[in-house]
């Protein structure tokens, strides 16, 4: 175990250890410790892991809905004490190779965690986080730019109309225009009437418009003290070198303080209750198919681990799965086409919660999906569980549990979060980690009587304390909310004064100029670019033949996991066939096979393994822009131990996978369309991305056809079919199956420590020797779907913009995709960050290049400037043309290349990374050379693609942009007529 060995009362630099919890199933070490003289409380994991996080954070529990605590956490990252220059957080981002950064915003807290490998970066991110979080600036400016400020349409003149604007105000813009996350926080409001989570602590915003900035000055005194805070480190560092730090950089200019923030329990209804609210859609736009219905029940405090983990598990039981009852009774009903966002345990809170319900039904169907989830529940309570499937349950859970993951994550953040709220409300930040003790006491309880029957009725039928809330589609919604935002405008209008029109017009410009000042960022701490490894760590694997296919085995430290990868090449496909590839792979895991009905495949699946899933691939050529392979991979995990049911199961859906039950295809389906369709308010700048990258590469097209709209285009085609006219498509599922689902196919990958490859060995070489022999199937030539148009704009019920411009470039070996990435990082950070964000208050103005797929992207996310944000576009081209960077920036810009490549995956991703850089024939030579290339970047390259590549592709670019149909409208009214775009409904 890293560091050394603590001892309980053991006291360093002003903490004492007060307990200490070996944890060997996650192979660390929990410390906790409370400081002295403030009270400040941390937890420490000591492990052998080099990815080391540091958190501090605080509960903070707001009164309202003005969105105070998420503007603070914004406006605290806009200069402190010691760092005191405009954006700290954003310049530490390009001076680091940081993992992970982040803040974030709960309903009772506000966390700030990153992670880093680097020992130096790890304090200097660490000095400039206590500084931030304890000795804010809070700047007037700064609240006004993150939060909300008016402003005249033209800065300059009066006469212009009046605008809100403000960071905060434009996300939370589009985050409550959202149905998916809408649901949540008006069930959450609806449940916690008399307590904290009744408020959104994101901001509606309305009430944003009424926080001042001495109500965030006074939120910021009242909750950002130590003896309120919360501080987690994780990793090999040493922790008495962190102790010293915080004590040194912060916690030793306090003293203790009282402070109440403490979550009162929430008052428990005595019957339960019914809410309808509403969301908006487009005027125009068909209102069937998008209501929402969710039920919720206040169940446990979070204080009950045991409780806890018994709802977990009754959670699983009921909707684990396709085949658990409330899952399937919900689908089966077809009163909705999708699970309700949401639906299951929740345990953040200090009063958890349950919910379940459906999406893509009606209002007039609330009644019976409530009566239906009631019924299911009573069935449920009357019959109980058999034994093999609460085994199986818990067998998720203790996966779940032991699973080493954090691909998209840290892991340390990951195990922060499953921690953070029995350790806020009840100082435990033990028992969410531990489950040994509570699993045996639970299979006590089930011996002993009809312990889930019991705790339905507990918790769910004869809990009063349930809310119905429907969420239904408002075509008037968004134009009451434009008149009320209106109205006030006009209100402040008519009662400005002259003088106070000056004193808007001078501090737009205040503003303004202190968003263009050059700083002195020196007094940032930073590192040097010898920091950065030489050399990518390399990933050790063999190459063998098992029944005549070759197997990669990838030893990796995956806690008695096996990964399994198989990749089917799928490049000879009939082109009528082809389109239908993503639905087919959604669909193989989620169907019956080998004479098993897909309930029946789903239990096997829940009872012995970690998931199947499928999915597909597109492999670029590193050695050409224009080359490009295609193919399916179906993935399983398993406990070492269960390695024969893993490969039993993947030899059945290869062998006999059954595409014949039309009602189950029509479910599937319909569910991939509702989770298209709500993926849209969150992930529009990657749909426009992909819109405006079809029309430069022929990679680019495929991702379009098979993850952009117009494969949502697709699946709403299929989806709008009844079952008995699915035959057709049916078939061309089981052609495919047919098709791709061959041994002669297939290269495979195998993850494990090296100790667990005997066992794994004789169920892979079974599952080989099985798979049969791929059907070659002639081509069926189609009409290729038609390319958008170089401007194309994307009508969908969302208030805000995400505007994307594309370039082509050059493949992954070209001498300048070094550059390439390196200027995509200075575009983001010394141009589109202050121009886009700060300046025109979009939650976010990015740049990214792909060096695989050999295409630039300009993005925006939740953008109120279509038009401007499209002339910012131009503007650093030509300022990238120029080269007129700051002091440091190239340096920063190859960090901050670096802080992403040499992200760390989790065992079982870096087993698959591996697999696929060997199928797309990415050697690790080509690695090194494109890692050596970025290191030699200079300014005179950064210049020189910028010109050869943005400047003189200008016109061959494309732009796709995802917005209102209002708002492209509008955008077409300011723009000539050569850039406006062609409106096309998603």
């Amino acid at each position: 175990m890293a560091g050394r060995e603590w001892q309980v009362g053991e006291e360093q630099s002003g903490f004492r250890v007060t307990d200490i919890t070996p944890l060997p199933e996650l192979n660390l070490r929990l410390v906790q410790l409370r400081h002295q003289r403030t009270g400040a409380r941390l937890v420490h994991m000591a492990c052998e892991d080099d990815n080391n996080l540091f958190g501090v954070g605080f509960r903070t529990t707001p009164r309202d809905s003005t969105g105070v605590a998420h503007i603070l956490e914004h406006t605290v990252l806009c200069g402190s004490k010691h760092f005191p220059v405009r954006d700290p957080f954003f310049s530490m981002i390009k001076r680091s190779l940081n993992t992970f950064m982040n803040a974030l915003t709960s309903s009772d807290w506000t966390f700030y965690p990153f992670s880093t490998r680097n020992r130096t970066d790890f304090n200097n991110l660490m000095d400039v986080y206590l500084d931030a979080v304890f000795f804010p600036l809070l700047r007037e400016r700064d609240f006004r730019q993150e939060g909300h400020r008016v402003e005249f349409a033209e800065p300059a003149n009066p006469d212009s109309p009046l605008l809100f604007k403000g960071v905060v105000y434009n996300e939370m813009k589009g985050a409550m225009a959202d149905p998916s996350s809408l649901l949540g926080r008006r069930l959450t409001a609806a449940l916690y009437p008399t307590s904290t989570y009744g408020f959104n602590s994101g901001g509606e915003p309305s009430a944003i418009l009424d926080l001042t900035w001495d109500d965030l000055k006074a939120f910021h005194g009242e909750f950002y003290h130590p003896s309120n805070a919360w501080l987690f480190t994780y990793g090999n560092f040493p922790l008495e070198d962190h102790l010293a730090r915080i004590e040194e950089q912060a916690l030793s200019h306090f003293s203790f303080r009282q402070v109440d923030t403490a979550v009162s329990a929430e008052e428990r209804f005595s019957a339960p209750r019914r809410v309808e609210e509403v969301f908006p859609v487009e005027p125009g736009e068909p209102l069937t198919r998008r209501t929402m219905v969710q039920l919720g029940w206040l169940t446990t405090p979070v204080a009950d681990s045991f409780e806890r983990l018994a709802l977990s598990v009754l959670s699983h039981l009921l909707l684990g799965h396709p085949g658990a009852p409330l899952y399937k009774a919900l689908l089966d009903s077809r009163l909705g086409q999708n699970l309700a966002p949401g639906t299951g345990y929740h345990d953040d809170n200090r009063d958890t919660f349950f919910a379940a319900g459906l999406q893509g039904s009606d209002p007039e169907q609330m009644e019976a999906i409530e009566a239906l989830v009631l019924s299911t529940l009573e069935s449920c309570a009357r019959d109980g569980f058999s034994r093999e499937r609460i085994e199986a349950a818990i067998h998720q859970i203790e996966f779940g549990h032991r699973e080493v993951s954090g691909d998209q994550y840290p892991y340390p953040l990951l195990l922060l979060m499953r921690i953070l709220g029995p350790w806020l409300h009840y100082d435990d930040p033990v028992s969410p980690l531990q489950l040994d003790h509570n699993l045996g006491r639970l299979r006590q309880e089930i011996d002993s009587g009809p312990f889930f029957p019991t705790l339905i009725r507990r918790w769910l039928l004869d809990n009063p304390h349930r809310v119905t809330l429907t969420l239904r589609p408002d075509p008037e919604r968004k134009q009451q909310e434009e008149q009320v935002t209106a109205e006030r405008l006009a209100s402040i209008r008519g009662s400005l004064t002259a003088q106070q029109r000056q004193q808007i017009m001078a501090a737009a410009e205040e503003l303004r100029l202190a968003q263009e000042q050059s700083e002195d960022l020196s007094i940032l701490p930073s590192l040097a670019l010898n920091e950065i490894p030489a050399a990518e760590p390399q990933v050790p694997f063999t190459q063998q033949q098992r029944a005549g296919r070759p197997v990669y085995w990838l030893p990796q430290p995956s806690n008695g996991i096996g990964y399994f990868t198989a990749s089917l090449a799928a490049d000879d496909l009939p082109p009528d066939l082809r389109p239908y590839v993503p639905l087919f792979c959604t669909l193989l895991t989620q169907v019956g096979a080998a004479g098993l009905g897909y309930e029946a495949m789903a239990e096997r699946v829940a009872a012995a393994i970690g998931g199947i899933r499928a999915s597909a691939s597109i492999l670029d050529d590193p050695n050409s822009i224009d080359g490009f392979r295609v193919a399916v991979e179906v993935k399983g995990k398993a406990l070492i131990r269960n390695q024969e049911t893993l490969f039993a199961i993947l030899a059945d859906l290869f062998r006999s996978p059954d595409f014949t039950q039309h009602d189950r295809l029509f479910t599937v389906i319909s569910q991939v369309k509702t989770a298209m369709e709500n993926s849209i308010p969150g992930s529009g700048h990657s749909y426009a991305a992909r819109v405006a990258a079809s029309r430069l590469t022929a990679a680019g097209r495929q991702r379009e056809e098979w993850g952009g709209l117009q494969y949502l285009r697709l699946v709403k085609e299929v989806a709008a079919k009844r079952p008995e006219e699915l035959g057709e498509t049916a078939e061309k599922f089981a052609r495919l199956a047919k098709c791709l689902l061959g041994g002669d196919r297939l290269r495979c990958a195998v993850t494990a420590e090296a100790a667990s490859f005997a066992a794994i060995e004789g169920p892979l070489t079974g599952y080989l020797v099985a798979l049969p022999t791929a059907v070659r199937l002639p081509s069926t030539p189609t009409e290729p779907f038609p390319s958008p148009p170089p401007r194309s704009g994307w009508a969908a019920s969302v208030p805000v913009s995400y505007v994307a411009r594309t370039f082509r470039t050059v493949p992954y070996t070209h001498p300048d995709a070094g550059a390439l990435m390196v200027l995509a990082r200075q575009l983001r950070a010394g141009f589109l960050h202050r121009e886009i964000r700060e300046k025109g208050g979009v939650y976010g103005g990015m740049a990214s290049y792909d060096p695989e797929g050999g295409v630039l992207s300009l993005l925006s996310y939740r953008d109120p400037n279509l038009a401007r944000t499209l002339q910012v576009y131009r503007q650093a081209v030509d300022w990238a043309v120029a080269g007129k960077f700051e002091s440091d920036a190239l340096k920063e810009a190859i960090l901050a290349v670096f802080s992403a490549i040499d992200r760390p995956l989790s065992p079982g991703g870096r087993g698959y990374r591996e697999f696929a850089n060997q199928l797309q024939g990415l050697t690790d030579q080509m690695r090194q050379s494109l890692r050596e290339r970025i290191l030699a970047t200079d300014e005179a390259a950064l210049s020189t693609v910028a010109r050869r590549y943005l400047l003189e592709g200008w016109e061959a670019s494309a732009v796709a942009v995802v917005s209102s149909e209002e708002n492209l409208n509008r955008a077409n009214a300011e723009m000539a007529a050569e850039e406006q775009l062609e409106i096309r409904k998603i």
